[in-house]
């Protein structure tokens, strides 16, 4: 029987709001996501229904401030860790700036 595989974990790097994790499931499962920060904090818990087959799992990370951080991915008895890195936010200047908080 073909195991639950853990892919790359990608962070969208043009609005910095999402990261993406691939994964392969022989079976539907669940996938279990624990973010945690360089010094074991945890930024997220999360439990996702997957579909037999390939998955791309979106993880809201707008909340997170800069920083490193590990993601802890668990489908069955396979467990992974993938680094993340969120690089600080740009600040949106000038009248964007003024819109947005409007």
């Amino acid at each position: 029987m073909t195991e639950a595989k853990i892919g790359r974990l990608s962070l969208d790097n043009q609005h910095q709001e999402k990261a993406t994790l691939y994964c392969y499931c022989p079976q539907p499962a669940t996938l279990t996501i624990d973010l945690l920060d360089q010094l074991g904090r945890s930024f997220l818990h999360q439990q996702i229904p997957l579909n037999m087959g390939d998955n791309k799992v979106s993880i809201n990370i707008h909340h997170l401030p800069a920083g490193e951080y590990n993601a802890w991915a668990s489908i069955g008895s396979q467990t992974a860790i993938r680094p993340l890195t969120v690089p600080p936010r740009k600040k949106f200047q000038g009248l964007l700036q003024r819109w947005l908080l409007w």
